[in-house]
C-alpha cells in the first residue's frame, strides 16, 4: 500500500473538526484518495465524501453492490493527552473517528489495487456529524445510497422512499 495510515491517522488527529462542516477534514480525505479510481462526490449540504469503485469482474444480472462507512467528526473536548500529534483546537477525536477514517481510506486503497477480481461495486461513505447532528440523514437525502446505480446488497426501501439497510444476522463464533 502506497499510503501511510498511521501518518494519516496522526494528521486527522491534530484537526478534528464538529458537526456537519468539515473542511479541513474532508480536504484531507480527498487527499488521501487522489489517484485511485474512484467516482468521488461531494455533499452540497455537509462536509461528505462518497467514492465509488468499480469491480472489473464480469457479473450477470444486477450488479452486488457493498456499502463502507465511516465517522469524520469529532467531539467538543479538549485535549489532554499530550501526544506529540494531539489536538490544540478544542476538539478531540475522543471516540477514534480518526482511526476510522484512516481505515477506510487504507481499505479503499486495498480494494483499488484488487478491483479487476471484484464482481461488484463498493461505495465508500465518508459520514460528517455522526455524533448527535444527522450527518447520515443528510447523505441519504442526497443519494449515497444509490451512488452506485443501484442500492448496496441487502437494503431495502424504507416507507420514506429512502433506503434503509438490514442488519445481518450475528456470525460471532465461540471460543472452545
Amino acid at each position: 500500500m502506497s499510503i501511510d495510515l498511521v501518518a494519516l491517522r496522526r494528521e486527522l488527529h491534530q484537526i478534528p473538526e464538529v458537526g456537519l462542516q468539515l473542511p479541513q477534514t474532508r480536504a484531507r480525505i480527498l487527499a488521501a484518495l487522489e489517484g485511485l479510481p474512484l467516482e468521488i462526490s461531494l455533499g452540497t449540504k455537509v462536509s461528505s465524501v462518497v467514492g465509488v469503485l468499480r469491480g472489473g469482474r464480469p457479473t450477470e444480472g444486477k450488479r452486488p453492490v457493498v456499502l463502507l462507512r465511516e465517522d469524520m467528526d469529532a467531539l467538543p473536548v479538549e485535549e489532554l493527552t499530550g501526544l506529540d500529534y494531539a489536538s490544540t483546537n478544542g476538539n478531540m477525536h475522543a471516540c477514534g473517528h480518526d482511526l476510522h477514517m484512516s481505515m477506510l481510506v487504507g481499505a479503499a486503497h486495498e480494494l483499488c489495487s484488487r478491483a479487476d477480481e471484484l464482481a461488484g461495486d463498493v461505495i465508500f461513505m465518508f459520514q460528517p456529524g455522526e455524533e448527535g447532528v444527522d450527518g447520515a440523514k443528510y447523505m441519504l437525502e442526497e443519494g449515497v445510497m444509490d451512488a452506485a446505480g443501484s442500492a448496496p446488497t441487502g437494503s431495502t426501501p424504507s416507507t420514506s422512499g429512502r433506503r434503509s439497510t438490514r442488519t445481518a444476522p450475528s456470525r460471532r463464533s465461540r471460543a472452545p
